[in-house]
């Protein structure tokens, strides 16, 4: 690991990345060819817990999005039901599914859009 501020050494990535991919921080340590006190101590520093949670960001963005792309076909699915299901239960069910998810999806855009206002007005009032 570099020093202060700086950025993460190459194994230093290698571990972040593991910790993406493996259950234990020990697995990923040894993924990443650095001893697990290593690890844990690298996990404890600003810029390594920094890195490590943009790139947990950056996966769970990837996965959004492929949650979204399969979206799309699930609610033709669900309408398909909605429309044609042989009973009148399916029928209701796939109804209730894609109200509910879309006012989740309202609620939560919602949400995003505060939070984005909120830090904005946070990085607005720190010092430069």
């Amino acid at each position: 690991m570099k020093g202060h501020g700086e950025k993460l050494s190459r194994t230093g990535e290698r571990l972040v990345a593991a910790l993406l991919s493996y259950p234990t921080i020990e697995a990923a340590a040894k993924s990443a060819g650095v001893s697990a006190t290593t690890a844990w101590r690298w996990m404890k520093m600003p810029e390594f817990q920094a890195a490590y949670r943009e790139a947990r960001r950056e996966a769970m963005r990837q996965t959004t999005a492929r949650l979204q792309e399969a979206a799309a076909e699930s609610v033709d699915a669900l309408r398909e039901i909605q429309r044609s299901g042989a009973s009148e239960s399916a029928r209701v069910s796939a109804a209730r599914t894609i109200l509910e998810q879309s006012i989740k999806a309202a609620d939560l855009e919602d949400v995003q859009a505060r939070l984005e206002a909120l830090e904005k007005a946070v990085a607005e009032r720190r010092p430069a």
